[in-house]
């Protein structure tokens, strides 16, 4: 029953904390308007990237440590990853010097205060501590919130540097007290600089293949606006953007299972009441379910979208309705790449997302000569096509 009961309070957490966002969206959608909204999401798809390259995968190293290795230089591994996002940081912010741009300065530390929230979430996540995991989640939805609305009523221009600023000042506040309770004493003792230096060796040889695959997962969860950023107006942007954000209360809610279930995945492979066949087996059973969400939205009346987010928004629940199809089709890609993540095939997985990615593109490019509407078929055939390459390399995975 631990599972159950880590899930809801693991669901719990995601849930209250994301709550606040999504309730500042239809703020955001009527202080920003369409074209401002549009803008906004094109620079959180930059802060998509930087954390990409910032994070490296240190919260996935951190997880596979702990139950490959034990808990005894966990900590280590979280301070050598630290000051590796510190470096890219300072990097990051000399090229927004020289190009004399606050608002990427913005995206920056706010990208790189992400990064460091997530270790210290998954420090908390791979040892089962669900209640402070969802305490730091909520505290930093709720303070994130907070203060992007007094930035943003505070400033005199309508600028999406204030809520990135936001982001920035909350998450470290709250990953600067969540270190101070991880009390490191009890899990590592005092280390030395080629401690932290084999440490960090370790933190690049485990996510440095995974660039790729994590590359992959913003170009097709990402680089669509970019695309439409520069094809389309900015207030056709945010319409776009605006659905994809309410269709991501199914990517939050998936992603809270995901999160919950993962320790309790790993161990049952370990034990071996978890095999090959039975996560095909779950996966094939997912498909029924991953189109459900799409069809209960398409019977709402878009009035009920047009009254959360505003009259701006015309034609919104066309893009909720494909996206929550390609966010569904995520419940099987979990199930079986955690398969993967499990035996370290780092290397197979990041290949098998740069064949997805291939569709993906192939099918953005496309459906953008076609126009604006069927751009979010690229997601769901990039997400269609990853599925039975998954199945295959699970299925040879049992065989090994």
């Amino acid at each position: 029953m631990k599972i159950l009961k880590d899930s809801l309070i693991y669901l719990f957490g995601e849930l209250v904390a994301k709550a606040l966002p999504f309730l500042l969206l239809p703020y955001l959608t009527r202080k920003f308007g369409s074209a401002g909204f549009g803008e906004l999401s094109y620079y959180q798809t930059i802060g998509s990237l930087l954390i990409i390259v910032f994070a490296l995968s240190q919260d996935g190293a951190l997880t596979r440590y702990f139950y490959v290795y034990g808990k005894r230089n966990l900590h280590n591994i979280m301070l050598s990853g630290y000051l590796y996002t510190l470096f890219c940081t300072i990097i990051a912010l000399l090229y927004a010097w020289f190009s004399q741009s606050m608002i990427l300065a913005a995206v920056i530390v706010a990208a790189a205060a992400q990064s460091i929230l997530g270790v210290q979430l998954a420090w908390r996540q791979c040892q089962k501590y669900a209640v402070s995991y969802t305490l730091i989640q909520i505290a930093s939805g709720v303070l994130t919130s907070l203060l992007t609305v007094v930035f943003l009523e505070s400033s005199e221009q309508i600028s999406p540097t204030p809520r990135f600023a936001a982001l920035f000042i909350g998450n470290i506040i709250i990953s600067l007290i969540a270190y101070y309770f991880a009390q490191p004493k009890r899990c590592t003792k005092k280390g030395s600089l080629k401690i932290l230096k084999l440490s960090g060796c370790y933190i690049i040889a485990f996510g440095a293949p995974l660039l790729l695959h994590h590359a992959s997962g913003f170009i097709k969860g990402q680089l669509d606006r970019i695309v439409i950023y520069q094809h389309y107006p900015a207030e056709q942007l945010g319409i776009y953007a605006a659905a994809y954000q309410v269709a991501s209360i199914l990517s939050i809610l998936l992603l809270a299972i995901n999160k919950a279930t993962v320790p309790h995945y790993y161990q049952a492979i370990k034990q071996g009441s978890l095999n090959a066949t039975k996560v095909r087996q779950f996966a094939r059973y997912s498909l029924i379910i991953a189109p459900l969400p799409a069809f209960i939205t398409y019977m709402l009346p878009e009035k009920l979208f047009l009254w959360l987010l505003g009259t701006a928004y015309g034609g919104v629940q066309h893009y909720i309705c494909l996206f929550l199809i390609g966010f569904g089709l995520t419940i099987p890609y979990y199930l079986l790449v955690n398969y993967l993540f499990y035996y370290g095939k780092n290397k197979r997985i990041a290949s098998i997302s740069l064949l997805s990615t291939g569709a993906y593109l192939l099918a953005l490019f496309t459906t953008t000569l076609l126009g604006i509407a069927w751009i979010p078929l690229a997601m769901i055939i990039g997400n269609i096509v990853i599925l039975p390459i998954l199945f295959y390399y699970v299925r040879e995975e049992k065989a090994a």
